[in-house]
């Protein structure tokens, strides 16, 4: 055989090989795609069967409202978990709670003093926790207070936000029960009020006050920036959280969890962009464990409410 066409003889092979290799390379990309779909809808099938999922949120009343804020992400939890999704309007806590019981609500986003109880009501599964920024509960004095510490309260009377308000009344509580003062034994008299609690404290009434940190600027807004100090600044609280009715079964609300935490950008921005959830313009989509709400439990205790489903709703308030 002459150089020359042993040379082309060995261009065509080397082509051919490529070819092949090429196909190979291709099919196998083209197995790898298909094995993941495959994979997606049978993590997906095993919500299917609940279909349409029932989403609500308990700090939204009325299904005109849970639209305007929750449209894009309903729409949003569609396309990354490829499950359809209702809304499914709920009017308190205590009708949470029953909806879970009685298979009428699939997922919930709540709060921590709300999970507490909806755990122990309906044994609802907790999914993904929602961080929140700088959600602290926090002390507050006047500037000519002889207050040095929440120890200092003994005896002393702390206002706070109405009861079951997560930062301006069950953190607070959970402070003074660190720093060894017991509400129920009368170490300190809490008066929980409801929107009136900045006010009454401005106007002179009580000792104290605890609220979230974040109600600083509000406070010195009312009684002069020179006229108030931060006794002590409390930990961060529990973080709010999607949770799952516990009928869904534990396949399900590991799919769930799984598509929140994977897509959390999509979704938060979905949750965000409405402009009716501010409150959650910084945070993050984060594992939730039942522990993690243990302080609020021991502030329930601290309240008084050592049965938890006793703290009054909302509408019972």
């Amino acid at each position: 055989m002459s150089r020359r066409l042993l040379a082309v003889s060995s261009a065509a092979a080397a082509a051919l090989l490529l070819t092949a290799c090429g196909g190979d390379a291709s099919s196998s990309e083209d197995a790898e795609g298909t094995t993941d779909q495959v994979g997606a809808d049978s993590a997906a099938a095993v919500c299917s069967e609940f279909e349409p999922l029932r989403f609500s949120d308990t700090g939204v009343e009325g299904l005109e409202t849970l639209v305007l804020e929750f449209e894009d992400f309903r729409v949003a939890l569609e396309e990354v978990t490829g499950l359809e999704v209702e809304f499914e309007p709920m009017a308190s806590r205590t009708a949470a709670a029953t909806a879970l019981q009685y298979d009428d609500l699939d997922v919930l986003l709540t709060g921590p003093a709300e999970y507490v109880v909806l755990k122990e009501e309906a044994d609802a599964l907790p999914l993904a926790g929602v961080t929140r920024e700088n959600y602290k509960a926090a002390i507050f004095k006047r500037a000519d207070s002889d207050l040095e510490s929440v120890e200092d309260l003994e005896g002393g009377t702390l206002i706070t936000k109405e009861v079951g308000s997560t930062s301006g009344h069950l953190g607070p509580l959970e402070m003074l029960v660190t720093a060894g003062l017991d509400p129920n034994v009368g170490d300190v008299d809490v008066v929980p009020l409801s929107d009136t609690h900045i006010e009454a404290f401005a106007t002179g009434d009580g000792d104290a006050l605890g609220t979230g940190i974040s109600d600083l600027e509000t406070i010195q807004e009312m009684m002069g920036e020179d006229a108030v100090e931060v006794l002590e600044e409390g930990p961060d609280l529990p973080n709010d959280l999607f949770i799952a009715r516990t009928g869904l079964g534990e396949d399900c609300a590991g799919y769930l969890q799984d598509a929140l935490v994977e897509n959390q950008d999509v979704l938060l921005e979905a949750i965000v962009q409405t402009g009716e959830n501010d409150k959650y313009l910084e945070s993050e989509f984060v594992e939730a464990a039942d522990s993690d709400y243990d302080p609020t439990r021991r502030a329930f205790e601290a309240a008084g409410f050592s049965q938890y489903a006793d703290l009054p709703d909302e509408d019972e308030q």
